[in-house]
């Protein structure tokens, strides 16, 4: 039972009380830029220290390793495409497009239940199960020789990435408090844009130094190569990753008190317990709230946004018959880096300013300007190279997007599940159906109607932006929502008690009051 009285623990009276990530009378947003980055938050005890290097040691590794691995095997189909599989599998019309729209009917189909899921289910087991299938059915791309068995192994791949993403997203979320989530979310997003990358130099170096080795073509190789580096990251997963803090028992890297330290730090938080047992009341909650309608719509958006950075550049260089198979392979890796140095700057600002709005904007109208400059196209080669390389921005918004929804849905797991779930689920979706329509591989090098699509779904963008930090900066004001609780109530933490929607956030100055009804 809760006590109807909050009582301060000795550690939560410690803590500053946090309203938008600044602390009241704490340095100007300027100030916190210049202090560099602070990978622990001020006022960190040495145990926490220690729990953190350690949960970081293996979420984040195996995290980093998970993402880039499918970002490399999913790139890899269209840098394969673009390096012989065309040719060899008579593969043509918008035969690209529907591998793309098979993978995600798979994945798409089961994603936000086993996603909610993840709440009640071992996640440090589920997770790298699903690594070693997806490796297998990377390797079995390498074998195939006509466009059905290509088919079906793209269908397995995507059931095998159903719940990978949010699931890393999830824990994230799970183990980490607000002011230490920003620069580890930036870091595990990096990871997917590195994928990228290194798929086309992988692709390039494969085609270069063993096509036709041991009778196999060199985009052959190339699935061969991402199997024997998936399967490995799997086995990082099952030693280190573990299960969200209230389901995590000991191991030999996690002590019981380091557990119950890391709980302490999310009741302190404010962040309510899981109840085990699976009801339609969170859901129903999640759905009368506006962010899930605002987030989701959002990544619908960002999916099309950035969509003809991707597939269409390189579509739109293999068509431009002076520019060479490692050119091709290449030179879409530009964007990626792009991304990268924009996600780390974006996520370092945001976590030192607590202003998750301004490279969220900021990023949507360099995509925006992007798809602008493409639809004039009559710019010339180089303009258009330019063009596509600074979209590469608009990939960056995935890590922006998801880290503004964790900081506003923070206090509670289950609202968080199913938030990022189906941003992920309904955004793809979409994005499984809409290019063949927006941008089919035989239209190329001048996707017109996708150029003036994305240019569009831009602009709505912003708006929605604007919108999203209107109706954060409400909750702020009227306590619906809040940042941080510094003084939390005795907990049973036995029992099934969690804390409701009636917790109450003052203004800085004022300490927190918060009340809590027992759940049966």
């Amino acid at each position: 039972m809760v006590s109807e009285k909050p009582v301060a623990s000795e550690e939560a009276a410690a803590r500053p009380i946090y309203y938008n990530n600044v602390a009241p009378g704490s340095k100007t947003k300027w100030e916190r830029l210049k202090e560099g980055v602070q990978w622990y938050r001020p006022g960190t005890t040495v145990e926490e220290k220690k729990l953190l290097f350690k949960l970081d040691c293996a979420i984040l590794v195996f995290g980093c390793l998970s993402t880039f691995t499918k970002t490399l095997d999913n790139n890899s189909l269209t840098n394969a495409y673009a390096s012989g599989m065309q040719e060899d599998l008579n593969l043509g019309g918008n035969d690209l497009n529907y591998l793309t729209a098979v993978y995600y009917c798979s994945y798409l189909s089961f994603m936000i239940p086993a996603s909610f899921m993840l709440t009640r289910t071992p996640i440090q087991r589920i997770l790298p199960t699903m690594e070693i299938l997806w490796g297998v059915c990377t390797f079995g791309c390498a074998w195939v020789h006509n466009l059905t068995q290509l088919y079906v192994c793209r269908f397995f791949l995507g059931a095998c990435e159903t719940v990978a993403f949010t699931g890393l997203i999830y824990v994230i979320g799970s183990w980490y408090l607000r002011e230490e989530m920003g620069v580890r979310v930036a870091l595990y997003n990096i990871a997917s844009p590195l994928g990228g990358m290194f798929a086309g130099y992988l692709q390039t170096a494969m085609y270069t130094n063993l096509d036709g080795r041991n009778g196999l073509a060199g985009w052959r190789w190339l699935f061969i190569v991402c199997f024997c580096i998936t399967v490995p990251c799997a086995a990082v997963g099952y030693l280190l990753f573990p299960n969200s803090p209230n389901n995590t028992k000991p191991t030999w890297w996690l002590s019981q008190a380091e557990i119950d330290l890391a709980n302490q730090r999310l009741r302190e938080e404010g962040i309510k317990r899981i109840d085990r047992k699976i009801r339609w009341k969170p859901l129903i909650r999640v759905l009368k709230s506006w962010p899930w309608y605002f987030f989701v719509f959002g990544w619908i958006l960002y999916d099309q946004n950035q969509y003809f950075t991707t597939t269409p550049f390189t579509l739109y260089l293999k068509a431009r018959e002076f520019y060479s198979v490692p050119q091709i392979n290449n030179y879409p890796t530009i964007n990626k880096a792009v991304s990268i140095v924009i996600t780390v700057f974006g996520c370092y600002y945001a976590d030192k300013t607590g202003d998750r709005f301004s490279p969220s904007i900021i990023t949507t109208l360099l995509n925006l300007l992007s798809a602008a400059l493409l639809c004039g196209y009559d710019i010339g080669e180089s303009g258009r190279l330019f063009a596509f390389m600074i979209g590469g921005a608009g990939a960056s918004m995935s890590a922006f997007q998801m880290s503004w929804v964790s900081d506003i849905v923070k206090d509670d797991p289950e609202e968080r599940a199913i938030i990022t779930a189906s941003m992920n689920c309904i955004g793809q979706i979409f994005l499984a159906w809409i290019p063949i329509f927006t941008f089919p591989s035989d239209h190329g090098p001048r996707f017109t109607k996708g150029f003036r699509f994305s240019v569009v779904t831009s602009a709505i963008h912003v708006l929605l932006m604007l919108a999203i930090a209107y109706m954060e900066r409400r909750d702020l004001r009227s306590g619906k929502r809040f940042k941080k609780l510094a003084f939390m109530p005795e907990v049973d933490v036995d029992s099934n008690a969690g804390y409701d929607e009636g917790v109450v956030a003052l203004s800085e100055k004022t300490k927190v009051a918060v009340v809590a009804e027992e759940k049966k």
